[in-house]
């Protein structure tokens, strides 16, 4: 291929709504659903409110584009910023497994708030442009095979402004050449380093926002014929190269059956508020739990058999902060807290990854009861899937189990609409109440068939429950 960049921009300019299947139109409806419901939750969180008040110190407080959760508005670039960051806050934005990134956080904000400030784009529109930046965004995910962890890197941040810029310039009807800039100019934009796991910090949700905010301005400049590379993804110096773990990366994941096979139809909507990749271990000990009815003091040990892929070492290690966490986030990327809390609390959600919750005290005494082995055959499955066997053993001898090949959210084994919508509503009824939540619901699902997305937006700021 002789330019690799020009490849993907053709071929994202040029996408119609027509030419997207069924099954990619209604995967993207729910995505958004998913999506706008989990930012409006994770307004209220105090990163979301101090990205949101800086912001606005720098930016106007009344402008163009929606502040989710919140009455001010502000410009495109920071509205994209602050409905990033905060959609990722909860760690429930929805997320792909062989991309290993959450696409939707980096995608749908800089297209929403790119679509306010211009005004009269309509639904289908929107899907064009949101399609076309998840597929990049993931692929380019793909294409390093699941090992931009072991760089140290973030792929929602390091993907997710390419895959924001095609979004956006999208949203701004850019020619190919606009958007082979666009391309260049948001890889080089392209960041989000792991350290966040030092001490719980919020970088990681900061990821998300950047990359949305970094897709805004690499699509604005291009539209003005600011110049970016002109080739940019596939080069010595390229993103490929630059981001990839030991040299490896396949670009024929990239563009292999592009437009015919699309993986965004794989995406997975989390229901569970930790890291994905803990997600497994919260469904395998919830079902032995549920089925058993185990109860907290039933409980000798328990035990999770995993691959040791690069993340879920991140789940155990260090050892000593995984069992008593000191934030949320280490809470999140724990998995003796996973399991603790699917036992005390049979569920693992909002509350129980909250300030209160991650100190409750039968939790942290049931983590110290866990331990963890490695698997081999789930290793070998990393990164296409993520099963997990989780054992207890009980305080009358006996030994139950159950294992998990496709966590619930995972395609194989998709949230139903009425799962869907329990979701939204329960995230988003605090701030909209509850007659609110619904008018925002029904908006946001009629989304093909909405002449302007821009009505969304002032369905999406507080009122009184």
């Amino acid at each position: 291929m002789e330019n690799l960049t020009r490849h993907i921009a053709e071929w994202s300019v040029s996408r119609t709504y027509d030419s997207l299947p069924d099954n990619v139109v209604e995967s993207l409806v729910t995505f958004a659903v998913d999506h706008f419901g989990v930012v409006v939750g994770g307004s209220r969180k105090a990163s979301s409110q101090i990205i949101a008040d800086v912001s606005t110190l720098w930016g106007p407080q009344q402008g163009t584009s929606t502040i989710v959760g919140d009455s001010r508005t502000t410009s495109a670039p920071f509205a994209a910023l602050i409905n990033g960051t905060a959609g990722h806050a909860l760690e429930l934005d929805d997320d792909h497994r062989t991309g290993t990134q959450h696409p939707g956080i980096a995608v749908i904000p800089p297209a929403f708030a790119m679509a306010e400030e211009r005004g009269g784009v309509t639904g289908r529109e929107f899907i064009e442009a949101i399609a076309v930046g998840y597929e990049i965004m993931i692929r380019l995910g793909e294409a390093h095979l699941g090992k931009s962890y072991n760089r140290g890197f973030h792929p929602t941040g390091t993907c997710g402004s390419i895959g924001a810029a095609i979004a956006a310039g999208r949203i701004l009807k850019l020619n190919v050449d606009q958007m082979v800039s666009a391309i260049g100019l948001g890889a080089s934009q392209s960041a989000g380093l792991l350290t966040f796991r030092s001490n719980g910090a919020w970088s990681k949700r900061f990821h998300a926002g950047h990359a949305s905010m970094a897709g805004i301005i690499a699509a604005s400049l291009a539209e003005k014929d600011f110049r970016g590379p002109s080739e940019s993804l596939l080069s010595p110096e390229g993103w490929l190269q630059a981001f990839a773990y030991n040299n490896e990366f396949d670009v024929g994941l990239l563009v292999n059956d592009l437009g015919q096979r699309w993986s965004l139809v794989e995406n997975s909507i989390k229901v569970h508020a930790c890291c994905r990749f803990a997600g497994p271990i919260v469904d395998a000990t919830l079902e032995t739990v549920l089925r058993e009815d185990v109860k907290p003091g039933d409980v000798e040990e328990a035990v999770i058999r995993m691959a040791a892929y690069p993340l879920t070492r991140a789940l155990t290690e260090p050892r000593e902060r995984k069992l008593n966490p000191t934030s949320v986030v280490d809470a999140q990327f724990s998995a003796p807290f996973a399991v603790a809390t699917s036992i005390v609390r049979r569920r693992a959600f909002v509350e129980e990854y909250s300030e209160e919750g991650i100190r409750n005290p039968d939790v942290l005494a049931m983590a110290r009861k866990v331990r963890w082995e490695i698997d081999p055959e789930a290793e070998k499955l990393w990164p296409s899937r993520y099963p997990c066997e989780v054992e207890i053993a009980l305080k009358d001898g006996r030994r139950v189990k159950s294992r998990v090949e496709w966590p619930k959210g995972d395609p194989e084994n998709a949230v139903t609409l009425e799962e869907l919508r329990a979701k939204f509503v329960t995230l988003a009824s605090p701030v909209l109440g509850e007659q609110g939540v619904g008018a925002a619901y029904e908006r946001i699902a009629a989304l093909r068939s909405l002449d302007d997305v821009a009505t969304i937006g002032p369905l999406l700021r507080p009122r009184k429950a």
